[in-house]
């Protein structure tokens, strides 16, 4: 029997595709709600919040503007009122429900701010605190490990920074985004027989990335967590060195996120250090579709990864819809 984690992971082309017939309109309505700020402000949790780091990125490099994260429990553990002038305050949740972050976009919008909600619900709180909801269009998603959504996440926020971003510049990226459907139906092929057994051997690792794909390294990281029991902790290059790496040996795999994408250089530059500490060693990138453009690459990078994590649960007995008794919706105060 297909489990719905396996169903939702094969959809992500369609939904990808469903989503981006609204990019155009979705970037407008960004740049009109946009006008006049000079920053960015994102409020996420979970995989949302890998998402979050994707365009911590991203909309500096295309829209120049800087883009911070949100801590929630300023607002509802301290009481406190960030500072939101000239400010974007985005909410991103696939569920919409989790009040720490409707508190961060509720407290937003009564100072002033415009408020934007990405999220797969836009019937949810989340949604009625935000002047602009960008919906996920994905369809219910009910494994408790978020593929689709994540995905269809990262397109919707590369949307947002279109809306900021200069229009040639938007153009070409919206152009870049019409391309992930079919990239991410070829990277579903992908095979990671090699990547489980590497895995399999331990029940710890890590995952490193770094630039657009450090996100991509968090999401590699979250979803082997918590599919397969393994404790996977993710790191830039520079992070891991800093320490951590004193750690690494022979029972500690390593996952190395690296497509064709500026960043990755010195992702890669890890490779005979983890070699001569013993590490076993897998790389997504080289087996990505050919010509993944750069700044889109997250959105294809990671479904290689989600797909070792399906396959390594399944290996481990693991009921991949509901993993050591998660559940689909987390609330967050």
């Amino acid at each position: 029997m297909t489990s719905l984690l396996e169903s939702e992971l094969y959809a992500q082309p369609r939904a990808l595709r469903s989503f981006l017939t609204t990019g155009d309109a979705v970037a407008g309505a960004v740049r009109d709600l946009a006008d006049g700020t000079t920053g960015v402000v994102i409020a996420a949790r979970g995989s949302s919040d890998n998402a979050a780091r994707y365009a911590q990125y991203l909309v500096p490099l295309v829209g120049e503007r800087e883009v911070t994260l949100a801590t929630p429990s300023l607002v509802t553990t301290y009481g406190a009122s960030p500072d939101v002038w000239r400010r974007l305050v985005v909410g991103v949740s696939q569920s919409g429900s989790s009040p720490d972050i409707v508190a961060v976009l509720r407290d937003a919008r009564e100072r002033g701010a415009p408020t934007l909600a990405v999220t797969n619900d836009p019937c949810s709180d989340l949604a009625g605190q935000a002047d602009l909801v960008v919906p996920l269009r994905v369809g219910e998603e009910r494994s408790v490990a978020a593929t689709g959504t994540y995905t269809t996440s990262l397109a919707a926020l590369a949307v947002v920074a279109a809306g900021l971003a200069p229009e040639p510049t938007a153009a070409a990226l919206l152009r870049d985004l019409d391309r992930t459907p079919d990239l991410v139906a070829e990277a579903l092929e992908a095979d990671v027989d090699e990547a489980v057994e590497t895995f399999a051997a331990s029940w710890r690792g890590i995952a490193v990335g770094r630039g657009v794909n450090l996100a991509t390294a968090h999401e590699a990281a979250l979803k082997l967590t918590e599919l397969t029991g393994s404790l996977v902790t993710p790191f830039s290059p520079a992070d891991l060195r800093h320490g951590p790496i004193g750690a690494v040996g022979p029972a500690t795999p390593v996952l190395l996120v690296a497509p064709d994408e500026a960043a990755s250089a010195s992702v890669l530059d890890l490779r005979d250090e983890l070699a001569q500490r013993g590490a076993p060693v897998v790389v997504i990138g080289p087996d990505l579709p050919a010509q993944t453009p750069g700044l889109v690459s997250p959105i294809v990078a990671v479904v290689p990864a989600q797909k070792l994590a399906w396959r390594l649960a399944l290996r481990r007995g693991v009921e991949v819809d509901a993993p050591g008794g998660l559940h689909k919706i987390t609330r967050t105060e």
